[in-house]
């Protein structure tokens, strides 16, 4: 009998294993060569516990006499993975059961424009990774190197920044599912606008879904507005439209003028839209 288990890096989880209740219980936890957790004579036995599993196991002891041997492995590692093995055996019976333990690392990414001088600057960040990862870059269609690179390790996890410089803004940038356009909107002082953002192929409905605006003026940058099932304004005469998450803003000054950003996120992947606004 195996069972498969998905655990998520630096969390607990429970290795399960059951048996028909019996009496004189002896537990056996082992993966490899490793052994991970013994009971018998009604105590934990920890002496030939390999040291990677010291202070990180335990079992349920008030339920082992109901036929419950699962064990709870704490603060999962990568190195954690492979295939566990429960042995259990009372007066009555013996089981062995086997469990595959699968651990999960929720990395998450972003997507940074900067307007450095009078350049532009695409920073991609890849935070947390496992295994190490790697960054390519499109312009269009065509692969182009990228323009400076930072890694950073932290135990098993891996952290990356890859930095673009944008020459061209006509065109379009991906970084895996990321992506720019960008694009110039003019209007007179005093009326009212709409900023498109690109959301083609975006639902709302999207588990984890996000929507933000930012205003880049020079160096200086500010929130706007954003949309996570609900609207939210940070500033005084705007507002996310929920259908097609455009930017509106109302009486327009040339203080308005700047580069909008949209940032479209879900856990798959980020979108980024730049619009320039000259008013």
């Amino acid at each position: 009998e195996q069972k498969t288990i998905v655990g998520q890096f630096s969390k607990d989880c429970i290795l399960p294993c059951s048996f028909p209740p019996g009496h004189d219980e002896v537990i056996h936890w082992e993966t490899g060569k490793k052994y991970v957790h013994s009971y018998y004579n009604q105590s934990d036995h920890l002496e030939q516990q390999d040291p990677d599993y010291k202070n990180r196991t335990h079992l349920f002891h008030q339920n082992i006499h109901n036929g419950n041997a699962s064990l709870k492995l704490s603060n999962l590692t990568v190195t954690d993975e492979g295939l566990y093995k429960c042995y259990v055996g009372t007066l009555e019976a013996k089981r062995q059961v086997e469990v595959m333990l699968r651990v999960r690392v929720y990395s998450y990414y972003a997507l940074e424009y900067q307007k450095p001088g009078t350049g532009r600057m695409l920073m991609c960040h890849a935070f947390l990774t496992y295994p190490e990862p790697h960054i390519s870059w499109l312009r269009g269609n065509t692969s182009i190197q990228e323009t400076q690179q930072e890694k950073s390790s932290n135990g098993v996890l891996y952290s990356l920044r890859s930095d673009q410089n944008v020459t061209n803004t006509a065109d379009p940038y991906y970084y895996f599912f990321i992506f720019l356009f960008s694009d110039q909107l003019s209007v007179v002082e005093g009326s009212s606008t709409a900023i498109p953002c690109d959301s083609s192929n975006t639902t709302a409905d999207t588990e984890g879904f996000s929507v933000v605006w930012k205003l880049h003026r020079g160096a200086e940058i500010s929130d706007l507005a954003a949309f996570n099932g609900t609207p939210h304004s940070f500033q005084t005469r705007v507002q996310v439209n929920e259908s097609n998450f455009s930017l509106m803003l109302r009486d327009l000054t040339a203080q308005d003028s700047g580069e909008y950003v949209c940032n479209i996120s879900t856990p798959q992947y980020t979108k980024l839209t730049v619009r320039t606004l000259q008013v």
